[in-house]
């Protein structure tokens, strides 16, 4: 069976899934990878056959999507291209994890696409939905990346077509222990502006950024580059994680017994969405990063809150549904509304 296993590449968590997936998907054929996005810090290990840019996401110095930015990026014509450069009608199975060039390809060529993502998951009605309206938001995750049929990933079953989340082999692995620092993950916001709220509360953090090439020490703050080994050793002996309320991180730090606390980008659905279904199941959630959230922050720190997470790996049994059941019968899956081009 030759498989085409396409990946969002816009941040790190669609990647980090994909390492885990790859190697279950060469269990049931040829497998070549296609990545679109130029967003991504992570280091793939294995060969990408298409790499595109797709369609991105850029995030603003704020906490937020930079909607401004983002539409500046977009640039339909060579999107356009892209999509029909792509040989889907060459495989027998075309999977998506939230990657758009190759879903748009198989919607016009009329090849049967199948989603595997987390965003499949946020829309399904049985999961946490935000309160707040997110029209926009919720058009875009609806529409981005039309497919046949879907499953998703969550931090919990929600449904019978909602997996628990694909962890990386080296967090599976892992021996956590609970060390004194903190690892902070917030690439939505700049170094200064999380270091100007961090040095105000007393404990150890260890920032991972995008803008640095070499480690420094800011007060209580050690900025690191971000190092995909660097930052799993850090995490691992961790005794906290701050991060935005993206999914594969947060779900790394609930099997991880860690304590954690999300902060949602501010014009971001997925995300809101995401800090609803962790905020249940008790991480600390914060709607912005400020010297207003010192207090909150601080109290998180001194406190022991550590989340009970009963997790069991899907990765063989959701890929072998996708592998042996997606190619023969459209639908199968949760159904997917997928607009015309």
């Amino acid at each position: 069976m030759r498989i085409l296993y396409a990946v969002q590449g816009t941040g790190n968590g669609h990647l980090s899934r994909a390492i885990a997936v790859v190697p279950e998907l060469m269990k049931h054929g040829a497998v070549d990878v296609l990545i679109s996005g130029t967003q991504s810090q992570i280091e793939f290990p294995f060969p990408v056959k298409f790499r595109y840019r797709g369609l991105s996401f850029v995030a603003s110095r704020a906490g937020g999507v930079h909607v401004f930015k983002t539409l500046l990026s977009t640039k339909p014509l060579r999107f356009w291209k892209e999509i029909h450069s792509v040989p889907v009608e060459d495989y027998d199975l075309v999977i998506t994890d939230f990657e758009p060039v190759s879903a748009w390809a198989c919607k016009i060529k009329g090849v049967p696409c199948v989603e595997m993502s987390h965003q499949a998951a946020v829309l399904d009605p049985s999961s946490p939905q935000t309160t707040r309206a997110f029209p926009l938001g919720r058009w875009i995750v609806k529409n981005y990346c039309p497919s046949t049929s879907a499953i998703g990933f969550h931090f919990e079953n929600y449904s019978d077509t909602t997996y628990l989340p694909l962890l990386r082999k080296e967090i599976i692995e892992s021996t956590p222990v609970q060390g004194e620092h903190y690892v902070v993950y917030l690439t939505g916001y700049s170094d200064d502006a999380v270091v100007q709220v961090l040095t105000s509360v007393k404990a150890p953090f260890i920032l991972f950024s995008k803008e640095i090439k070499q480690q420094v020490q800011r007060e209580n703050c050690c900025i690191k580059p971000i190092s995909n080994q660097v930052f799993l050793q850090d995490l691992i002996a961790s005794k906290g994680v701050i991060c935005g309320a993206g999914f594969e991180l947060p779900a790394e730090a609930l099997y991880l017994k860690k304590k954690l606390l999300v902060i949602p980008y501010a014009n971001h659905f997925e995300q809101h969405c995401n800090a609803a279904a962790v905020g249940r199941l008790g991480a600390q959630v914060l709607f912005s990063l400020s010297q207003k959230e010192v207090a909150s922050l601080q109290a998180w720190c001194d406190t022991n809150n550590e989340i009970v997470y009963d997790w069991k790996d899907p990765l063989s049994f959701a890929v072998h549904r996708v592998v042996s059941e997606a190619p023969t019968t459209k639908g199968i899956f949760a159904a997917k509304n997928t607009p015309n081009l």
